[in-house]
């Protein structure tokens, strides 16, 4: 029997999907200055934490729950 390799590279972090998305080129700028700012070494790292964030802090029931705007009573 042969022997194992090692693996060279980062831990996994378990199961993850892939998303593509664009992003406008001055706002991709800024968050890359952001993720170098707060000490991420992969932009993806920095995505999943914003996204992250987002997430766990969006209650949602309110945003489901919005109902219609009252434009008419407004006009």
């Amino acid at each position: 029997m042969a022997p194992q390799k090692s693996r060279v590279g980062r831990p996994s972090k378990g199961p993850r999907t892939v998303r593509t998305f664009r992003l406008p080129n001055e706002l991709l700028a800024k968050a890359e200055e952001i993720q170098h700012a707060e000490g991420y070494e992969y932009f993806s790292d920095f995505v999943a934490a914003v996204m992250a964030e987002k997430v766990m802090t969006t209650d949602l029931s309110e945003v489901r729950n919005q109902g219609e705007l009252p434009i008419g009573k407004i006009a």
